[in-house]
């Protein structure tokens, strides 16, 4: 009997195949054979190759082909690409290539399918939904390469891509069944950048922090965060206030760290910002006197100030008028009406209200933070709040004025990797067994405040995620990167990230940024981008055995973040809007 196909070429990456009989071939209901669909081709070695289906051409009959009699069925060519193998039932990417000739070749059935997504190892696995093509079957993940390698979660708004990051970290902070009759927590430690102030209600128990609740000393920023909120970077004279500035906040910091050395500029410690706006404020209308042995900067009453650190942080000085008379000459200082615009921008920021969280936070017991507080400023974004420990820590960003939205990203980044690089370094040096503190920091709306954009004001978000995609999974931190444009985000980023979550994308740019991203090898994987359907997804990357679209499963509680049903909407009876409430919301704000 003539066989209903034949082998026509073997590559590494294209394995031709011609159907002569296609109802022959794809007899089997159950195995539907479109592009997409798995093929296994098989050797005498009990070795079979997996194909997927990239396409196919209709070939035209030949006066010589014996198809060629009227009425007789065309054959089809299709080409496959091959990504991995089965070996001794064992499914694997990659590895050997079939002896030649292959003695079968069949359309991948349900037993095929379990073996190329049986889990390795239960305990590290876990599942967000089946495989779109047989939802019988599920794909497991591995946790710990998924994990403790960057993920990118990337999709168009109204892809599903909200409910697919709650479903991922659901999973992820599952206790298992002796966590969940002891009512012990895991040990899992999550803060979630929130834009929009979607996610609180999918984690009911979560440690929320919004603008009210928000406490970030000013004291935490390292100097480029210092510069970024304080200083305009294309002013002419921006460089003589970086210098200024630095100094004093130097200075500053040991005034109130005596027991302290080896301060730096960096160094998190107390200092105090209205002592600094101070200093820079006498800078401005500095006199020097001029008279002989004088040559120092001269207050109203006489004094000579020989050490401006003495006398300018505690308040605005009154100094001498400027004269040329020999007996008492003064002239102004070298920065005299330099820092007119650098000081209304310090006093501007400091009597800002929306910065309260930042440039006046108060303990509870109206105090200052002080630098004795650092350890109970760390607790609070990992999770181990007193009182309210929680696997989630969940920054809300939406009540926070969008241009300080960098600076607030950025100084939360950096000190949980400081913690991460210093809790291991403090492991090593003890030689302590106990558990690793492993963080997962998920930036959603990434592209808002890390953008491929080389702005001074992206600048120090932009130096604390890189630093994390390049050096973080040493340390034990691992960021999620959540986006509906990932080709404005920093490429810096995406090369580091080892597992992608795709959904639909719309976007052509984007569309063609996710395709560079990915091996060639999976381009018919990802040629499925503009079609796939709300809650689909591509699985890319080390955390599972093969390329996979998958329908992810539906959750609850679900994130504020569905699409409004306009007409629905519309076609009620009016609303009369509480515009009173409305606009004391507003005016809080």
């Amino acid at each position: 009997m003539q066989e209903s196909y034949s082998i026509i070429s073997i590559s590494p990456n294209l394995i031709q195949l011609e159907v002569t009989d296609l109802a022959a071939f794809a007899s089997d209901d159950d195995n539907k054979f479109s592009i997409g669909s798995y093929l296994k081709i098989t050797d005498g070695n009990d070795l079979s190759v997996i194909a997927i289906v990239k396409s196919y051409r209709i070939k035209d009959p030949t006066p010589t082909h014996p198809m060629s009699e009227p009425g007789a069925a065309r054959s089809f060519v299709v080409d496959s690409q091959p990504v991995g193998l089965i070996e001794n039932g064992k499914f694997k990417r990659g590895g050997k290539q079939i002896t030649i000739p292959p003695t079968s070749v069949e359309i991948a059935g349900k037993d095929v399918f379990e073996q190329i997504y049986s889990k390795q190892d239960d305990a590290t696995c876990f599942e967000i939904g089946a495989l779109s093509m047989n939802p019988e079957i599920r794909v497991p993940i591995d946790g710990d390469k998924f994990f403790s390698k960057h993920v990118a979660v990337l999709g168009s708004t109204g892809s599903g891509k909200s409910c697919t990051v709650v479903k991922i970290l659901h999973e992820s902070m599952k206790p298992d069944d002796e966590q969940s009759k002891s009512g012990t927590l895991n040990n899992s430690h999550i803060v979630l950048f929130d834009l929009h102030g979607e996610y609180s209600s999918a984690f009911e128990t979560a440690n929320m922090i919004d603008v009210d609740s928000l406490a970030l000393p000013y004291w935490l920023m390292n100097g480029e965060e210092l510069e970024e909120i304080f200083i305009e970077s294309n002013e002419a004279n921006s460089h003589n206030q970086i210098s200024q500035f630095r100094h004093a906040v130097i200075e500053n910091k040991k005034r109130y760290n005596q027991k302290m050395t080896d301060l730096t500029y960096d160094t998190p410690v107390y200092f105090s910002i209205n002592e600094v706006h101070n200093y820079i404020q006498n800078l401005n209308k500095e006199v020097i006197g001029k008279a002989p042995g004088e040559g120092l900067p001269k207050l109203l009453d006489g004094t000579l100030v020989k050490c401006r650190e003495d006398y300018y942080f505690d308040k605005t000085q009154e100094f001498v008028p400027t004269n040329n008379s020999a007996a008492t000459k003064a002239n102004v200082g070298p920065f005299s009406g330099d820092f007119d615009r650098f000081v209304r921008r310090l006093e501007t920021k400091l009597n800002d209200d929306r910065l309260k969280f930042l440039l006046r936070p108060l303990k509870d017991d109206g105090t200052e933070y002080l630098t004795s507080d650092l350890d109970t400023l760390l607790q609070s974004f990992i999770g181990y709040k007193p009182g309210h420990r929680s696997n989630m820590t969940i920054i809300n960003l939406a009540g926070i004025p969008f241009e300080e939205t960098s600076i607030v990203v950025s100084l939360v980044s950096r000190l949980l990797f400081e913690f991460s690089f210093y809790f291991k370094a403090l492991s090593r040096v003890e030689g302590t067994t106990e558990s690793d503190v492993p963080i997962l920091v998920v930036y959603e709306e990434a592209h808002k405040y890390v953008p491929n954009s080389q702005l001074a004001r992206y600048s120090s978000a932009r130096t604390s995620i890189e630093r994390i995609a390049k050096e973080g999974r040493k340390y034990g931190i691992s960021l999620m990167i959540v986006s509906q444009r990932p080709s404005e985000i920093s490429d810096t980023i995406f090369a580091q990230c080892n597992n992608f979550v795709v959904m639909r994308l719309t976007n052509p740019a984007d569309q063609n940024y996710v395709a560079r991203l990915l091996p060639d090898t999976i381009s018919n994987v990802t040629d499925n981008l503009p079609a796939l359907e709300q809650r689909e997804a591509i699985l890319i990357g080390d955390a599972v055995n093969i390329p996979s679209v998958v329908v992810v499963d539906d959750v609850d509680p679900k994130p504020k973040s569905e699409d409004v049903g306009v007409l629905t909407e519309w076609r009620k009876d009016w609303y009369e809007v509480a515009f009173a409430d409305l606009t004391k919301r507003v005016q809080r704000q």
